[in-house]
C-alpha cells in the first residue's frame, strides 16, 4: 500500500536536508577541483560539462512536471505514467548521446577530451534519470526518502573525486568519479521508488505515450531553453575567449547555482500542492503562491548582499588566490540569487495551471538575447561582459514569468516585501561596512541585523503558519476568502 502524503512542511524539511547535503558535497567538490586543477584544466572541465549538459537538457522535456501533475490528480494512473515517462526519457537519452557524439567528432574532441566528453554525458544521463525517479517521491509527497540517498551519493562523489585528484588523474579522473557517484545515486533512487512507492508499468498503448509526449513538449522546450541559458555563457566564453576566462566565470557561477539548490527544494515541495489546488481551489493556490514568493524574496536577498559585499575574501577563501579575476564576477552574479529562486516558483505555477507555453516564449527570447549579448560583450570585456549578460538574462526571466502569471490571477503583491527588503538590506550593508575588514565577524553581524529589521517590520511570524495551514485545507470551489485581493 502506498504511504499517505506528508505535510508540506515535512516534505520541505526532507528536501531541504537532501539539498543541503548536495550543496555541501557539491561545494567541496567544486572547491577541490578549482584549487587542484590548473586554470586551463578547470576551464576544460567546465566547458565539457557545459557542452554535455546543454545536449542532455533536451531529455528533461517537461516529462517530470507532467508526470507529477498527472499522478497528483489521479493516483490510479501512477504506474502507467511512470512507465511512460521512463520510456520517453530513455529514448531521448539515446538521441542526445548520438547528437553529442557527432558534435564531439566534428569539433575535434580526441584523446582525454573525448573520454571526458563521454564521461560527462554519463554524469548528465544519470542525473536525468535520478531526477525522474525523485519526481516519483515528489508526486507521492514522500520526500523523506531523498536525504539518505543524497548522503550516500554525496559521500561517494567526495571520496571518488578526492581520490582522482590525489592520484593526479586530472579532469578526466574527476569526471570518472562524478559518473560513478551519479550512477550509484540513480540505481538507489529507482530501487527505493519501485520497492516502496510505484513500480513502473510498461503495459500502455502508443496513444497514451504520444499524449504524454505532446503534453510535455511545450514544457520541455521551455525547460531546454531554461537549462541552456545557464550554460550559454560558459560555452560562449569557450568559443570566443580562452580557458582562463571560462574558469574565472564558471567558478563563481557554479557556486551561485549550487546555492540555488536549497530554494529549489522548496519549489519541489510546493509544486504538488499547487498542482492539486489550482484546478479545485484557485484562491488557496494564489495565497500559497504569494506566501512562498514573499518569504523566498526575504530569504534570498541576504546571501546576495553578503556575497556581493565580501566577494573578494569569499573568492580567495573558496577558490584560492589564482581566482582573483573572479571577484567582480561573483559580485555581479550574486545579485541573481533572488531572481533565479523566484523564477523557479513562478515557472512551477505556470505548469500547475497549464500555461507552460509562456515559459517557452520568454525562455527562448532570453536565450536568444543571451547569445547575442555574449557575441557582443565577450570579445570586448571577456568574463566580466559575460557575467553582466547572465545577470540581465536572469532578470528577464523573472520579469516576464511574473507578468504572465499575473495575467492568470497569480500576482505576487511584492511591493510590501520589497520595501521591507530595502530597509533590512540597507541596515545589513551598514553593519557590513562598519566591519569591512573583518568578514568573519561582519557577515554574521550583518545577517543578524537583516533578520532583526525584518522581524521588527513584521515580515514573518505566527500568522504565516496559520495562513499556510488555512491554504492547505481546500475549500469548496468558488468559496470566498475574506480580504482576498486577486
Amino acid at each position: 500500500m502506498t504511504p499517505p502524503p506528508r505535510s508540506l512542511a515535512r516534505n520541505f524539511l526532507s528536501l531541504a536536508v537532501s539539498r543541503l547535503v548536495q550543496i555541501a558535497s557539491g561545494f567541496f567538490v567544486l572547491l577541490a577541483v578549482a584549487r587542484v586543477l590548473s586554470l586551463d584544466d578547470f576551464g576544460r572541465y567546465a566547458s565539457i560539462m557545459a557542452l554535455a549538459g546543454a545536449v542532455v537538457a533536451v531529455t528533461y522535456f517537461g516529462i517530470q512536471q507532467i508526470m507529477i501533475r498527472d499522478m497528483a490528480m489521479d493516483r490510479g494512473c501512477a504506474p502507467a505514467a511512470v512507465g511512460q515517462a521512463l520510456t520517453l526519457r530513455l529514448g531521448l537519452l539515446v538521441v542526445a548521446g548520438m547528437v553529442l557524439a557527432a558534435i564531439g567528432y566534428f569539433s575535434g574532441y580526441k584523446g582525454p577530451a573525448a573520454i571526458g566528453l563521454a564521461l560527462a554525458f554519463g554524469v548528465e544521463a544519470c542525473r536525468s534519470l535520478s531526477l525522474l525517479g525523485c519526481a516519483v517521491f515528489q508526486a507521492y509527497e514522500r520526500m523523506g526518502y531523498e536525504p539518505p540517498l543524497s548522503i550516500v551519493s554525496g559521500l561517494a562523489s567526495l571520496t571518488l573525486v578526492g581520490l582522482a585528484l590525489w592520484l593526479g588523474l586530472g579532469y578526466t579522473g574527476v569526471l570518472a568519479g562524478l559518473f560513478a557517484a551519479a550512477a550509484l545515486h540513480m540505481l538507489l533512487v529507482w530501487y527505493v521508488s519501485g520497492r516502496y512507492l510505484c513500480r513502473p508499468s510498461f503495459s500502455f498503448d502508443r496513444a497514451a505515450l504520444w499524449r504524454m509526449l505532446g503534453a510535455s513538449s511545450v514544457v520541455g522546450l521551455g525547460v531546454f531553453f531554461h537549462q541552456n541559458l545557464f550554460r550559454a555563457n560558459t560555452l560562449a566564453l569557450t568559443w570566443l575567449a580562452d580557458l582562463a576566462a571560462v574558469a574565472d566565470f564558471q567558478a563563481p557561477h557554479e557556486f551561485i547555482l549550487k546555492l540555488e539548490i536549497l530554494p529549489q527544494a522548496l519549489m519541489l515541495a510546493v509544486f504538488p500542492a499547487l498542482a492539486r489546488l489550482a484546478p479545485v481551489d484557485p484562491l488557496a493556490a494564489r495565497r500559497l503562491f504569494r506566501l512562498i514568493f514573499r518569504h523566498t524574496l526575504h530569504a534570498m536577498v541576504l546571501p546576495s548582499i553578503l556575497l556581493a559585499f565580501y566577494a573578494e575574501p569569499a573568492c580567495i577563501l573558496i577558490f584560492g588566490p589564482k581566482y582573483v579575476g573572479s571577484v567582480i564576477i561573483l559580485r555581479i552574479l550574486s545579485l541573481a540569487m533572488a531572481p533565479l529562486a523566484l523564477d523557479m516558483l513562478v515557472n512551477n505555477v505556470l505548469v500547475a495551471i497549464g500555461r507552460q507555453r509562456y515559459a517557452l516564449y520568454y525562455a527562448a527570447a532570453a536565450l536568444a538575447l543571451n547569445v547575442a549579448g555574449n557575441i557582443y560583450a565577450v570579445p570586448r570585456y571577456g568574463a566580466l561582459g559575460s557575467a553582466v549578460v547572465a545577470l540581465g538574462s536572469y532578470l528577464w526571466l523573472l520579469a516576464f514569468s511574473t507578468r504572465f502569471a499575473a495575467r492568470h490571477g497569480f500576482r505576487s503583491h511584492a511591493t510590501g516585501p520589497l520595501l521591507r527588503v530595502l530597509c533590512a538590506g540597507g541596515a545589513c550593508l551598514g553593519a557590513c561596512a562598519l566591519l569591512r575588514n573583518m568578514p568573519f565577524v561582519g557577515a554574521p553581524v550583518g545577517a543578524l541585523v537583516y533578520v532583526a529589521v525584518l522581524a521588527g517590520l513584521k515580515a514573518f511570524g505566527r500568522r504565516d503558519l496559520l495562513e499556510l495551514r488555512s491554504v492547505m485545507r481546500p475549500r469548496p470551489q468558488g468559496a470566498e476568502t475574506p480580504g482576498e485581493n486577486v
